[in-house]
């Protein structure tokens, strides 16, 4: 089974992204801040990662950038989830590593869509 882990200081939304996501069939993980979601990356190793950018402490873009950084993690495909929706914003968390950027609010068979998508590539092409 495919692993995603969501990481959102909002309870609420990282409950529905995880309902969704496990609905959806995806083992799903959770957690509230950017440095226990990063320690779970190096623990867990998820296909996806579905980000929040505005986090208290560690927010998305330092994340992203720790995860690039790191040569056990770095392959981990990263969805960033924002309220953000300035081209420039989407830009810029490209730029730090993101696989893909999914604007709040988001039809939730579009973030499932997205993470599908995330795991293909992150499986390659079939043999």
């Amino acid at each position: 089974m495919t692993h995603v882990l969501v990481i959102d200081d909002d309870q609420d939304i990282a409950r529905l992204l995880t309902i969704r996501l496990a609905r959806a069939g995806f083992d799903v993980d959770s957690r509230s801040d950017g440095a226990s979601g990063l320690s779970a990356i190096h623990a867990n190793h998820p296909e996806v990662a579905v980000v929040d950018w505005m986090m208290p402490g560690m927010d998305g873009i330092e994340l992203a950038r720790a995860v690039r950084a790191a040569i056990d993690i770095h392959d981990t495909k990263l969805l960033m989830l924002t309220a953000r929706s300035n081209p420039a914003d989407h830009a810029l968390a490209r730029a730090t590593g993101y696989d893909d950027v999914l604007t709040k609010p988001f039809v939730p068979a579009d973030l499932v869509s997205r993470v599908q998508t995330l795991c293909d590539a992150s499986h390659g092409p079939a043999s």
